[in-house]
């Protein structure tokens, strides 16, 4: 009786887990859409310009004119970060964007390459891997210049080893799959193999690493505007503003709670995406896709 009481009781507690689960996940999701909603449309939404200046309205608090109140320059806050969430979201996707078109033939050809190939790709990825993300990210931008497209150009080359090994990796363990070698029978081209069988077999791990790179991408953006080697004011960032805000932390202390705490909200959702995204394919595994493969390949 005690057995069926305490495995009754697991499940309870498992149910209530995955529940939890899912309810976070739909919220991080929440948060995450209305944010981009908010940022694609700030034009129409924003109350004030985010470049207005009224100097005779300093950190002023919450009002109804100014909902998240007024920094140094008198700007409006909310207006402020809802465009500056427009920057953030664009710098995200030019990150994870290049390290996906760097990192996946990178993957690709140290995966299904002959083994000199291999070796020697698996040791560019090493070298750069040997270096700090944000270093790495830092020492390119400071070279090539201040600016949000270069900025994030160089975050992605810091992701672009990572997703090169994992996608190795996937494509090793994929590679002697018997569709695979079905399709190499059938004569099927190298790269029709590799881009309709080896790879969405391959790239589920890819996928959940770049949910993840998002919510760092999110940070590096944030830290590279708050050093001064991302978007330039007075364009609104929320790293620009977090700094503006820092420098009067000791007359106006309040003022970096917005851009701090909307950072913290929106990587927390990212990351929490990520483990969802994380769960999915692992419970689901691979077999469909290489089911689908296999008769493709027949």
């Amino acid at each position: 009786m005690s057995t069926v009481t305490l495995a009754a009781g697991t499940r309870s507690t498992g149910d209530t887990r995955r529940r939890r689960s899912r309810a976070a996940f739909w919220l991080a999701l929440a948060i995450l859409g209305i944010l981009i909603v908010l940022a694609a449309l700030a034009p129409l939404v924003t109350p004030y310009s985010p470049t207005d200046q009224d100097l005779t309205n300093r950190f002023a608090g919450p009002s109804g004119a100014h909902l998240l109140g007024t920094d140094s320059y008198g700007r409006d806050v909310l207006s402020r970060l809802i465009w500056g969430g427009r920057s953030s979201f664009v710098a995200v996707t030019i990150a994870v964007g290049v390290g996906l078109t760097v990192g996946l033939p990178w993957g690709l050809g140290a995966g299904y390459g002959p083994a000199w190939l291999r070796m020697l790709l698996l040791r560019a990825a090493d070298a750069f891997l040997a270096f700090p993300a944000l270093v790495l990210a830092v020492a390119i931008t400071g070279v090539l210049g201040p600016d949000l497209v270069t900025a994030m150009c160089a975050v992605g080359v810091v992701f672009a080893p990572v997703i090169a090994r994992l996608t190795a990796g996937g494509v090793a363990q994929v590679r002697r799959s018997e569709y695979v070698l079905c399709a190499q029978l059938a004569g099927c081209p190298t790269h029709v193999t590799l881009l309709r069988h080896v790879l969405p077999n391959a790239v589920g791990p890819v996928i959940v690493q770049a949910t993840l790179f998002s919510g760092l991408a999110f940070v590096i953006e944030a830290a590279l505007s708050f050093i001064g080697l991302g978007i330039q004011p007075p364009t609104p960032s929320w790293g620009g503003d977090l700094n503006n805000a820092y420098q009067h932390i000791l007359s106006a202390p309040n003022q970096v709670l917005a851009p701090g705490v909307l950072i913290a909200i929106v990587v927390m959702a990212t990351y929490r995406i990520g483990d969802e995204v994380r769960d999915r394919l692992s419970g689901l595994g691979s077999a469909p896709a290489a089911e689908q493969s296999r008769r493709e390949a027949e």
